[in-house]
Formats: C-alpha cells, structure tokens, sequence
C-alpha cells in the first residue's frame, strides 16, 4: 500500500510540477513514513537525505529522547518518524517520550537527581543554565550545526549557550504576536481591522471592553504556570511599562517603576473589563481552544492557531476562522515595543550511557535535509535559529505570517536589560514574572505584587 501512494504522489508531482511545500503536505495526507517521503522527494527532484548510518561501534544501541509536544501535530509525527527511521538504520533502539511543556524542566530534574533517565532532553531558552553541569559540553558539534544554519541568530546565542559554551544544539522557537478576528474587532468599531490593530495596551483595553461587553468575544490570554504564552505576554508587557529585571550591569534591580505601577494598574482594570477572566488557569494550549472554538476574539499566540484552523486534513480545520484570523505585533507602552524570543536546543545528558548514539543521532538531526525537512513540516511555527532556511516558502509565502518574521527585530531575552544567565534562568523557571501579573489581577493591588515579586528578584539576584 505504502509503495502505492508513494507513486500515485510521485505521478501526481511530476505531472503538476509540486513544490516540495506541497508534496510533502500531500505525502502527510496520504499518512507516508519519513522513508517512503524521502523517496518521493528524491524521485521528484526534491532530493531529501537517507538516515546516515553511523560508526559500526554504534550497531545495537539504544536511545531515548524526551522532547515537548508539539504544536503542529504533523512535526511532532516526522520527528517521530524521522528518530524510528535512523534507529532502525542504525539498530538503535530509539524511543521519544514526548510531553507537556511545563512538565520538561521537572521531569529533567528528576532524572538529574536520579542519575538516571532520558539520554537527550529538550530544553527551553536559558533553561540550560539550569542543567549545565549535568549536560554533555556539545561545543564542536554546535560549531558543525551553525555552519548549517549560515550562523546563530544573536536572540539564539544569547539564551541557548551557557557563558559562551554549548551545552545544547539551539534548534529555533515560535514567534508570539497577536492572531485576531478582525470581523469582531470591526464589530467594535475598528475600521479596516484587517490592517489596523491597536497600536497601544491603552488601545486595546479599551477595544476588548467592547468585544466584551457588546460584541461577546473578549480577549484571551493565558497565565498560568506554562512556557510560552504566560511569559510571552508578561516580559514584553513589564518591558513596554519601563520595568526589566536588573540594568545592564546584571546586578541592579530595575522592576519597582513608577511607570509599571501605572501599567499594572491599567491591566488589572483591563483583565476585569476585557478579557476571559477564566485565563488565570489556562496554559499554551487552553487559549487555542478557546480561539478555535469562537469563545474569543483575539490572543497572543505563535502560528499554531493559523496553522490548524488551515489544515484541510486535521481536525480544527475552519476555513471562515482562518479566512478572518490576522496577525499583528504585541502593542507598545510608554517604552516601547518589545517582544521576548530565545531559542529551544536538545542537550545530551552526562549521566547518559549511549552518549555515542545520542551525538550521532544530533549530528545527523541537525544536517541541512532533515532539518529543512522538519522545519517545514511545522509550517512556519518555527523560526531557524540561523538565516539558512529563512527563505522557505513556509515563511514567505502566506503575507499573513509576516509580522512573525519581524518578531526578533523587537525580542529581548529573558534577564534584558541583563544577560540571560543563570538567574534570569531561575527568575523564569519559577514564574516570578508571569506570577506578577496572576497575583495582581487575583488581588487586585499592583503594588503588593510588584512588592512580592521585587524581593524575589532580590533573593535571586543578591546572592
């Protein structure tokens, strides 16, 4: 069966001249494995990289990864494809164990305490920080991967490495800005929505208590305890009200702001007046739902929503969303507008017996054929974490993604103005932040938030 459609999609490319976007779509709809695909794209002059087998001493193996779900399900299937296709050309055993985001850092810290546990982990932005002393120094293969990518974005090195050494290979990350329904935020009186999002946080309480009140469709934004979307939305939001961590020195607290109070203040009023107020429990995925399902009318959000509301073949296809769903960059503040992007990496764990096969398998992963043949399968959601594969059609093509494109222009790292160490890494990992903002919608004092979160900074960073 599979040999089949793997010529009924052949005939049909060579006959319509596909791209390779979109005979790699048509492969995913007629359910091809990672090999049958390769072949396709070699007969269609797409050509796509065989599984390298690795050294003989390699043969018998085992390996198991722990990596985050994904958004876009048909990535999360090639790469599961794509680790099975290796294993087997290789006689590696390969198992990928794959998980809610929040649970990433817990379950690597688990298995850290244990010595004991998955040979490669996922790892998000400064959190290798956290790991680097039970992480496998990946320095000369970083050096091979970046040449792949034409060069490490600086929003990549600034997070991903730890202290200029890598402890992990940066794979790229989602982009967040604004996907909305400009049918309703016309219905609120925005004229040409399609093209006009409020420019100001101002701006937009003031539409959202519109859409709330009058239209039924508030905004959506989680905060809870997650990776993307909570911190997503809060650092660029501190940032934009002249709050940050500490100054540039790394050592100077600079959270406690007239101009944040302020900021605080009007968002506490903004949460009651224009959003789902049921977001103080939602996490990266609670607000697609919502999204999906018409329950709201704008989030801030990387591509998945836009993603699955265009997929033909799954099962949040919606046309008339997709049709009115556009994109814009966060709203600025009286300091700016920002944005906070640092780069995912996959680290080799040290307590790992199979670390021969773990390097193998990355040094493989991470060459320019089933990279490119990953990154596109995720459609866009994904941006590389060097300029190489900017050009693909998945981040050219649909004028819509383009303001995801211009996210790094406006992106800080999580620490800014300070460099993203190891206790911007701490700051992060325990929510001291996103906690800010779910503790002073809860309470409805900003200052006695800002107050709490103030001396955990100073906790953190006076040591």
């Amino acid at each position: 069966m599979t040999k089949d459609r793997s010529a009924q999609l052949i005939a049909e490319a060579n006959a319509m001249k596909y791209s390779r976007r979109t005979v790699m779509k048509r492969a995913s709809a007629l359910g091809l494995s990672a090999p049958a695909l390769a072949g396709v794209l070699g007969a269609t002059g797409h050509v796509s990289a065989a599984p390298n087998r690795a050294p003989a001493f390699l043969q018998g193996g085992s390996l198991n990864m722990l990596m985050s779900t994904a958004f876009v399900p048909a990535a999360q299937d090639l790469f599961q494809e794509q680790a099975t296709a290796w294993g087997e050309e290789n006689s590696v055993d390969v198992t990928v164990d794959f998980i809610n985001w929040p649970d990433l850092q817990p379950r690597t810290t688990s298995a850290v305490q244990a010595g004991a546990g998955p040979d490669i982990v996922e790892l998000w932005d400064t959190i290798p920080y956290l790991f680097s002393e039970s992480l496998v120094d990946l320095t000369d293969l970083a050096a091979t991967t970046e040449e792949v990518q034409g060069g490490y974005y600086d929003w990549v090195t600034n997070t991903a490495s730890v202290d200029g050494q890598w402890k992990s290979i940066p794979h790229g990350n989602s982009a967040s800005v604004v996907a909305y329904r400009a049918s309703y935020f016309e219905e609120a009186g925005i004229q040409d929505a399609a093209n006009n999002f409020p420019e100001t946080w101002e701006e937009l309480f003031a539409v959202g208590k519109i859409l709330k009140e009058e239209v039924g469709k508030p905004l959506g934004q989680a905060l809870g305890q997650s990776l993307g979307d909570p911190p997503g939305f809060a650092y660029p939001y501190m940032w934009a009200f002249g709050s940050m961590e500490v100054e540039e020195d790394g050592e100077t607290l600079a959270f406690d702001t007239d101009s944040f109070r302020e900021g605080l203040e009007m968002f506490i009023q903004g949460w009651t007046d224009a959003f789902d107020e049921t977001g103080l429990g939602w996490d990266d995925s609670t607000n697609n739902s919502a999204y999906l399902s018409d329950q709201i009318s704008a989030t801030q959000n990387g591509t998945s929503i836009y993603i699955a509301a265009t997929d033909e073949d799954g099962e949040n296809y919606q046309p008339e969303i997709a049709e009115d769903t556009f994109h814009a960059p966060l709203p600025a503040g009286p300091s700016g507008r920002f944005a906070t992007l640092g780069s995912r990496s996959i680290g080799v764990m040290s307590y790992s017996e199979n670390q021969e096969e773990a390097l193998a398998f990355l040094e493989w992963w991470f060459s320019a054929e089933p990279f490119q043949t990953w990154l596109e399968t995720y459609q866009g959601y994904i941006l590389p974490p060097g300029p190489t594969f900017t050009d693909l059609g998945v981040f050219t093509e649909d004028p819509k993604l383009a303001p995801y494109i211009e996210v790094p222009s406006i992106a800080r790292n999580k620490g800014w103005a300070g460099p993203a160490n190891l206790k911007a890494a701490q700051v992060s990992s325990q929510y001291v932040i996103v906690n800010t903002f779910a503790n002073a919608v809860q309470s409805g004092d900003a200052g006695a938030a800002i107050d709490e979160a103030a001396a955990h900074l100073q906790r953190i960073y006076g040591r």
